[in-house]
């Protein structure tokens, strides 16, 4: 493969075979950076198109872009200036994305903006780690450690989650900090049950808590941690939104994928949750599980919609490389080829049912090449969903596996990981107590 690039610029891009790419006079004037960056975005674009064209490829629907986070391109564009026409142009001719993933990304980002603030200090986001679950999934890669031999370490975790929650509360007041939402994630929270989790809670409320807080989540997403006395303590406790995720409504893959509960216990936790009251509940589904097709697709989303969500998260299995899947794949059968018409079908599901797509993101080994999406109906979207996806806004983490995101108003970030074993970070967190305040205490006054 040759790349030429000249005088204009002219890019021509060929291979040997005889393909060749080229365009010229399409990279503005301006600085040397930004012709720098457009040079390589055109380059992109032909080395895409040639290898297409040589081997019969078939277009991905997100052309060239192979990042994370998509939308912060667009918001990029917007802030520099673009018009969304433009930007929708843009997509689509130097980015070479579907018109269908152009008009999404665009669609999402014109949501989001509503929840930027002038500043990302003022307010901030808290996350809170808490990495226990009933089992470990086996496709999940999170900081996740189950109860049954984890459990012993559950104690010592939670006096250290109070040494920490302590600190940050006390830095909160010593700066004038307000905190817009806070996170309770994992893991799953609810592992933690009756006195442990009231006092866990109400620590978080009395110490996190400002008076600009208007979102306080839990991550409640295994239903059989959610009994009436749980549910209760969290309605007690002034948390607003939780999650209940089901995955799949079809208890065989269920059992194949390490899910220790039921579509039964699906169903009788949401009945719980909306009978004492939560206010807002999500629900996650993953397209592509082993074994499933669209018609499994189709069931589970009637189940979805009968029970009616408030919001609705749509994940696209991504074999990560820390998942016992990933390193177990070999004969198990990932139904790629229907990937796109489950995200089509899950799409006009949402829609349906009143909800639209408020935020994405992308992984590496993803089904199909495709995204993950939150849906919500209108007014119920995730203020800490948006904030931490497109790393706006600083968010203090603490906890088992916490990242900090310490953000500056160029968008530049420092990120800061506390442990993730919940045995290390109880040994060490009190340690590395005093670093961590005092570098979010310099990113806050310098």
């Amino acid at each position: 493969m040759r790349v030429q690039v000249q005088g204009d610029p002219k890019i021509l891009v060929s291979l040997e075979e005889g393909q060749e790419w080229s365009v010229s006079d399409r990279v503005k004037d301006g600085d040397t950076q930004d012709r720098e960056r457009r040079v390589k975005e055109w380059i992109r674009l032909g080395i895409h198109r040639v290898f297409q064209a040589s081997y019969n490829l078939a277009p991905s629907p997100w052309g060239t872009l192979t990042g994370v986070r998509p939308t912060k391109l667009v918001h990029s564009l917007f802030d520099g200036g673009s018009s969304w026409h433009q930007i929708r142009k843009t997509l689509l001719e130097i980015y070479a994305l579907s018109p269908e993933k152009a008009d999404l990304l665009v669609d999402v980002a014109k949501r989001q903006r509503a929840f930027f603030h002038p500043g990302p200090n003022d307010p901030i986001g808290i996350y809170v780690g808490i990495p226990f679950c009933p089992t470990r999934c086996s496709y999940c890669s999170f900081a996740a450690y189950p109860l049954n031999s984890h459990g012993h370490l559950l104690k010592g975790f939670l006096s250290a989650l109070k040494l920490e929650i302590e600190a940050v509360g006390d830095l909160l007041g010593e700066l004038g900090l307000e905190v817009e939402s806070i996170y309770l994630g994992g893991g799953t929270p609810t592992t933690i049950t009756g006195t442990d989790l009231n006092k866990l809670l109400s620590l978080i409320r009395r110490k996190l808590f400002t008076s600009e807080t208007t979102e306080y989540t839990v991550e409640a997403g295994r239903p059989e941690t959610l009994s009436l006395e749980t549910l209760g303590i969290l309605k007690s406790a002034g948390v607003q939104r939780i999650s209940i995720n089901p995955q799949t409504m079809h208890d065989e893959t269920l059992e194949s994928v390490g899910r220790r509960h039921t579509v039964e216990d699906v169903h009788r936790a949401f009945t719980w949750a909306r009978q004492v009251g939560i206010p807002i509940i999500n629900m996650d589904i993953i397209l592509g599980l082993p074994g499933e097709g669209l018609e499994h697709v189709e069931h589970t989303l009637r189940e979805v919609g009968r029970l009616g969500p408030d919001n609705l998260t749509v994940h696209s299995l991504s074999l990560k490389r820390a998942s016992r899947l990933k390193k177990s794949s070999d004969g198990v059968h990932i139904a790629h080829s229907q990937g796109e018409a489950m995200v089509n079908l899950a799409r006009d599901s949402a829609l349906s049912w009143g909800m639209t797509p408020y935020y994405l993101y992308r992984q590496r080994h993803i089904l199909g090449g495709l995204e993950n999406i939150g849906y919500a109906r209108p007014d119920y979207a995730s203020i800490y969903n948006v904030q931490m996806m497109e790393e706006r806004q600083t968010i203090i983490a603490l906890g088992g596996g916490g990242m900090t995101k310490l953000v500056f108003p160029d968008r530049s970030l420092i990120r800061k990981a506390n442990p993730k074993c919940p045995a290390t970070y109880s040994q060490h967190i009190k340690d590395r107590l005093v670093e961590k305040m005092d570098q979010i205490r310099r990113h806050i006054l310098e």
